[in-house]
């Protein structure tokens, strides 16, 4: 009776862990694609404005987005992302931290790739 108990017990958690995996998956496919649309934005609002840095809200609540998405699978990142949104809103304040670049952005979601 305690090997089949065991079993069950086995057979459950593996469920959960297949669960687990897949809302992992979902939440990672998530902050990519909130990214990758902060970012298409981002550049092409860049490529129109000549490189001008102009506050922009449409562009802090993209980044917002992709900071929300990113925070239950990368803190770190997360709080670079807001840190971008937040340069959106006033881009002439000075910054404690650096804000990345788009590059290093998309070095970021290479990153979240390998995660699948």
């Amino acid at each position: 009776m305690s090997v089949i108990a065991d079993i069950k017990l086995l057979n459950w958690l593996i469920d959960k862990l297949l669960a687990y995996s897949d809302k992992h998956k979902v939440r990672v496919n998530e902050a990519i694609a909130s990214i990758h649309t902060a970012w298409s934005h981002t550049y092409d609002y860049l490529r129109n404005q000549e490189g001008e840095y102009i506050p922009n809200q449409e562009l802090s609540d993209f980044w917002n987005h992709a900071a929300q998405a990113t925070r239950l699978i990368d803190q770190d990142l997360a709080n670079q992302l807001q840190d971008k949104a937040r340069f959106w809103i006033h881009p002439d304040l000075a910054r404690q931290n650096r804000i990345l670049l788009l590059t290093e952005i998309q070095d970021e979601v290479e990153r979240l790739n390998l995660k699948f």
